[in-house]
């Protein structure tokens, strides 16, 4: 399959992966990298990736602009992304040698909105493994998703930069960034709370303290892109 790309020419997708081996080869002299290697056919499997997608592909600002991320994703050209408190860090590779770098500012949740799902979640949400794995009543995860009231992003809450010459609102790098993300939330769900500058043991009702700490402390590491067999089934109890 080919894709079409800014400066008129055709790029299969193993030239795209090629192309994106080669800048990642480059970019790791000179900083350790967190790539963006997505498995199997869909970017996100679990309830925070796929909501995170959902969330951004239902407003109109973004629903005609994201899929021109898509490919880049599945081809490897996101070849490191980080997520901080209020920020996505990436390195996408495109047409030039050197890949370009993306940043998405995303603004705290605001106070209130904050204090009312705190007070609801501590009534629905006995522990931290169900919190992360997505497992609440409908009502909750509806309330999580309201559109610019939830836990979830709205466009006004984020903005992006990047330093390809595309004179786009949103570039295909910044849309696959945007993906990219939900690929990481797969991984470490724990990260949403820290990019939202929220603390994830206001919403567990009974939980250690030392549990949800141990939880953010390992997500603010760099890390490798799984959780290891021992992290897996301390966090999920399996």
């Amino acid at each position: 399959m080919a894709h079409f790309e800014e400066y008129g020419k055709y790029i299969t997708r193993a030239q795209k992966k090629a192309r994106a081996e080669k800048a990642a080869k480059k970019l790791s002299r000179t900083k350790t990298l967190h790539p963006v290697m997505p498995e199997g056919g869909g970017l996100a499997k679990t309830w925070w990736g796929r909501s995170w997608i959902r969330n951004l592909e239902g407003y109109a600002d973004y629903s005609s602009r994201l899929p021109r991320g898509r490919s880049y994703v599945r081809s490897g050209a996101v070849i490191d992304l980080e997520i901080e408190s209020g920020m996505i860090t990436a390195f996408v590779a495109g047409s030039k040698s050197n890949p370009y770098q993306v940043s998405v500012t995303i603004s705290p949740l605001i106070a209130r909105t904050r204090e009312r799902l705190v007070e609801r979640c501590r009534r629905a949400i006995t522990s931290l493994p169900m919190l992360l794995k997505g497992e609440f009543p409908k009502e909750l995860e509806s309330q999580f998703l309201a559109r610019g009231d939830g836990l979830f992003p709205a466009p006004r809450e984020i903005q992006f930069d990047c330093t390809c010459p595309d004179w786009a609102g949103m570039c295909k790098h910044v849309s696959a960034a945007l993906y990219g993300a939900a690929v990481r939330l797969d991984e470490k769900p724990e990260l949403f709370f820290i990019l939202r500058g929220i603390k994830i043991e206001d919403f567990v009702g009974t939980v250690l303290k030392e549990e949800s700490g141990e939880l953010l402390a390992r997500a603010k590491k760099k890390s490798s892109r799984v959780l290891s067999k021992k992290d897996a089934s301390k966090l999920f109890g399996i």
